[in-house]
């Protein structure tokens, strides 16, 4: 689908163009120069809209090496056409005689042509901007001092559920992403939540700050304050999560105390019933006697093991209380924020020293290579010549 064109990019692209514009000859600049310039600018725009920079990348690799050979074409026209043939080939090979001359030439030609694409390409490039929001988690095994609960995965399952559409829809419909993203890349249309989802886990990374239970959630985009506007959100979405499954973990922890609590007078009320029944069968007094027989003690072993039981029940019941009043009133969050985002000053993408060097590198080293290669080549070629002047 159609998108809004960058005239910043058309800029650039356009005044570089007509830089390089220079290496054909004046005359032939002169005549076809303006039409070269119209026709690069519409190539531009078809570019942009097709895919944007990546499609400025490619319409400069098409139109460089085009424009190199051309331009280098022109200048060799422009020679002056009365010479005799013999004249006209001493002079195209008189340079290449000079493998120095040679190397140096195409040396200066690879190495600036590789610069300027390098630097075409890194102010084509959109800019980017990174917020950071970073989190302190805590495992729920820790927060109830139960150490042997304790998970070893916990980072990297939370990393998961950072990214999981747990954490990430609440987002996107807080921020009506699906409709402000949709009006600010595919021309107005509402994305689907889906495609909102996939576009927000490729603009956000997150990492562990080494020797402490933080997490740093970073978030990339062209506005540094929805850069911003995002992280903070995804770190209250990951908040209100845990905040939930704390509580959820509470409701289980009690049903399942309640469970037991259950069961255990059950259990109560079936020895209560046998050791009355044994009491009234014996006619055992409150009181046990010096000597008791086998029977009278079975009895009693029953009534001790009753007292156990109902010990057991009031212990359950405190804490069943205990996890409703922790439930109500937790006292440590499972998650706090420590430092909210704030949009970014510059720029973090594209890294244009880093671009331009790397193209300035690249560009020496295949210079290197080329004008080697071309030297070689001349020195051949420069003495075959000579030797079809001097048969002629």
């Amino acid at each position: 689908m159609t998108r809004n064109f960058n005239n910043q990019t058309l800029a650039v692209s356009q005044t570089v163009y007509g830089w390089l514009l220079r290496a054909y000859p004046p005359a032939h600049r002169a005549e076809y120069g303006p039409a070269m310039a119209q026709l690069f600018r519409d190539q531009c725009r078809d570019a942009w809209s097709e895919a944007q920079g990546w499609g400025m990348v490619k319409l400069w690799l098409r139109v460089l090496p085009d424009l190199v050979n051309t331009s280098i074409a022109e200048r060799l026209s422009t020679l002056n056409q009365r010479k005799s043939m013999s004249d006209k080939m001493s002079a195209l090979f008189r340079p290449l005689t000079s493998p120095l001359v040679v190397f140096f030439t195409v040396f200066t030609i690879v190495f600036l042509s590789v610069l300027m694409v390098s630097v075409a390409v890194t102010f084509i490039l959109p800019e980017s901007y990174a917020s950071t929001c970073r989190i302190k988690v805590e495992q729920e095994a820790i927060l109830r001092a139960d150490t042997s609960a304790y998970d070893p995965y916990f980072l990297q399952t939370t990393f998961e559920i950072i990214q999981s559409q747990l954490v990430l829809n609440p987002v996107i419909d807080k921020l009506n992403l699906n409709v402000q993203w949709g009006k600010k890349y595919f021309n107005g249309e509402t994305l689907k939540s889906a495609e909102s989802l996939e576009i927000l886990k490729g603009r956000m990374s997150l990492a562990d700050v080494r020797g402490t239970k933080l997490i740093a959630i970073t978030v990339y985009s062209d506005d540094k304050k929805e850069a911003a506007q995002i992280a903070n959100a995804i770190a209250e979405a990951y908040r209100d999560y845990r905040v939930k499954a704390a509580a959820a973990l509470a409701t289980v922890m009690i049903n399942r105390l309640q469970q037991e609590s259950l069961n255990n007078e059950q259990r109560i009320e079936q020895v209560r019933t046998e050791a009355n029944s044994l009491r009234q069968q014996l006619k055992i007094g409150s009181e046990i006697s010096d000597n008791p027989s086998p029977q009278e003690q079975t009895y009693w072993d029953k009534k001790q093991y009753l007292d156990g039981l109902l010990e057991t029940h009031k212990t359950l019941y405190a804490k069943i209380e205990a996890e409703k009043l922790d439930a109500q009133f937790p006292k440590t969050s499972p998650m706090q924020i420590t430092d909210l985002a704030e949009p970014g000053r510059f720029p973090v993408k594209p890294n244009k020293p880093l671009n331009i060097f790397i193209g300035a590198v690249a560009g020496g080293f295949l210079g290197l290579v080329a004008g080697a290669t071309s030297a070689l080549i001349s020195v051949k070629l420069g003495n075959r010549g000579r030797k079809a002047v001097a048969s002629a």
